[in-house]
């Protein structure tokens, strides 16, 4: 279990020298002004007499470290986001479900995919990226999303989850996909200890690698960089986007071509029903050549708050759902919604195609939005607002689909692979999403010959090393035996 620096914005003088020598490094006032001046922030000086001497050394560190000249690109997406130009939008080509059985519809192309997907997997040239930097603070949970007591009878967390398909991917293929685990600065330590008091939940220790993404700093609606408190910037996690710099910073992307990883395969912390390094995906995206390949879903309806994927200008792209004019939004044709396809935030990725963009001179770009944050008033004092006062900004790991040479998308079951637990309460919340891994495992059930009945609270559960769809399940189904008493009681499969 490794660690490495964190990137991005943060302390810019020797990690680990001690303080007192440290402060032999720290700019003056003087320097500081005359680095700020140009830019026209030299406001965040204003505190400077009433800071203690650690004070100003950790003000001066971020100071010191700041790109003065992302300032011009950050007022470029306050003004994209502004003025909220219409796109000239169409559909996007994807491999589309014909039936909700495994393993999609490839037709003659389902055994070449899984085949190559196999040899991958069996030759160690496949990598997970698990992205997992969110607080689980809109569930009521004090700790990392991935740390949250998900299933609905061992209540397993979402790390054990992933972990433990990981194993079953290793014990069928042989090898077992290293794994690197992208956290923010403010969950790292507390994630970092939760695999290390579980023992990484079984992985390799040596096989599961930690990198914590970049921050970007705040704009007001002047432009002016945001203070957190006298001392220091309001700092944000720089976005899903930020794994490729951060990546390069840590020295993971030269691992990955060291050790001859081919593909990435990445996926989100908040999504349960995911499968990992699932081996018909990476096949279709090896032997289609993709730098890119990603998975939709048929959205629910026009206001599903999914990215689109779509054609821009004859571009790949996914486009948000609040960019889309009501008039595109809601556009039918005979098969229902032509906008339909929504990401559900699993790539695979070709390491080449990633390794090219995060050394090339171009990055990707950046997103603005408006939010509500606390800031301080000219005396030092901290003020809610009650309306949008600062700018965000966020890159976004989609905005590779345009750099790439070709990109892959492919619908998958959203029962049987998109699941996220976003809310406190609903369809996305725990409970929620309880039932829908109940009912998903009683339908897998019932295909197999044992008819139950949903029932609420749930209580049945399969242990993702067991089994990791309906297709899985059939063939424990097939080995063991199982009656309707066993329905009497809450049932874990295991």
């Amino acid at each position: 279990m490794s660690k490495a620096g964190p990137p991005g914005l943060g302390l810019a003088f020797c990690a680990g020298t001690p303080f007192d020598a440290a402060m032999t490094l720290m700019p003056t006032f003087e320097a500081l002004k005359a680095r700020l001046e140009p830019a026209g922030q030299t406001h965040l000086l204003a505190f400077w007499p009433r800071l203690s001497e650690e004070q100003r050394f950790a003000l001066a560190a971020q100071i010191s470290s700041l790109d003065l000249s992302s300032l011009a690109e950050m007022k470029q997406a306050i003004d994209l986001l502004r003025s909220q130009k219409p796109r000239e939008l169409s559909p996007a080509p994807v491999v589309e479900l014909a039936e909700r059985r495994f393993p999609y519809r490839l037709g003659d192309e389902a055994e070449q995919a899984r085949a190559a997907g196999a040899e991958a997997l069996r030759l160690g040239k496949v990598a997970c990226l698990l992205v997992a930097g969110g607080q689980g603070t809109r569930l009521g949970f004090p700790g990392p999303k991935g740390c949250y007591p998900l299933l609905p009878l061992s209540r397993m967390t979402l790390f054990e989850i992933f972990a433990r398909k990981l194993r079953r991917v290793g014990a069928r293929y042989g090898k077992t996909p290293t794994l690197y685990v992208m956290v923010s600065r403010q969950n790292e330590g507390p994630t970092r200890e939760f695999f290390a008091e579980h023992r990484c939940f079984g992985l390799d220790e040596g096989g599961v690698h930690f990198f914590a993404q970049g921050e970007l700093p705040s704009l007001d609606a002047d432009g002016r960089l945001v203070l957190e408190s006298p001392h220091s910037l309001f700092l944000g996690p720089d976005g899903h986007g930020g794994v490729l710099q951060a990546l390069m910073q840590c020295g993971a992307m030269e691992r990955l071509q060291r050790e001859g990883i081919s593909t990435l395969s990445y996926f989100q912390v908040d999504n349960a029903q995911v499968p990992v390094a699932d081996v018909a995906f990476l096949g279709l995206h090896l032997t289609r050549q993709a730098d890119v390949s990603l998975k939709v879903v048929r959205r629910l309806d026009e206001s599903e708050r999914v990215g689109v994927f779509c054609l821009d200008r004859g571009v790949p792209q996914i486009v948000e759902y609040s960019e889309f004019s009501e008039a595109q939004s809601k556009q039918r044709d005979e098969r229902g919604l032509v906008y339909w396809a929504g990401s559900i935030a699993v790539h695979a990725f070709s390491v080449a195609f990633l390794a090219r963009l995060a050394t090339s001179s171009a990055r990707l770009p950046l997103h603005a939005a408006h939010k509500k944050v606390p800031v301080l008033d000219a005396r030092g004092e901290t003020v809610t607002p009650h309306v949008p006062n600062v700018y965000r900004f966020e890159r976004f790991i989609f905005d590779t689909l345009p750099l790439a040479r070709h990109v892959v998308a492919l619908e998958v079951p959203r029962e049987e692979q998109f699941l996220p637990l976003k809310n406190p309460d609903g369809p996305f919340g725990p409970e929620g999403v309880r039932q829908a891994l109940d009912g998903y495992w009683r339908q897998a059930l019932a295909a197999g010959g044992l008819a139950v009945t949903q029932t609420r609270p749930p209580q049945i559960e399969v242990d993702p090393l067991l089994a990791d769809n309906a297709h899985d399940l059939a063939e424990v189904l097939a080995a063991r035996r199982l009656d309707a008493q066993d329905f009497d009681r809450p049932l874990r499969l295991a």
